[in-house]
């Protein structure tokens, strides 16, 4: 049986790292992140949908997000 193992998060308005190499994603490069999980470390793609967060001023800030997982083998 396999079960998802990690997940990580991916926002249109955060930039982010790569949590298992050096590559890094620049604010608003959603695809290319979303893609390099899927293509270099062999992620799954459960989630995309919005999300709102508010700002210093209370202001709404809507963004894409993305839930990518890795599966793993478990002992059953």
């Amino acid at each position: 049986m396999t079960k998802i193992k990690h997940t990580v998060h991916i926002s249109t308005v955060k930039e982010t790292g790569c949590e298992h190499c050096v590559a890094m994603f620049e604010r608003g490069d959603f695809a290319n992140a979303v893609n390099h999980y899927i293509e270099k470390h062999g992620y799954t793609l459960i989630h995309v949908g919005t999300e709102t967060e508010h700002d210093s001023e209370g202001r709404p800030c809507d963004s894409t997000v993305a839930v990518l997982g890795k599966y793993g083998a478990t002992k059953e």
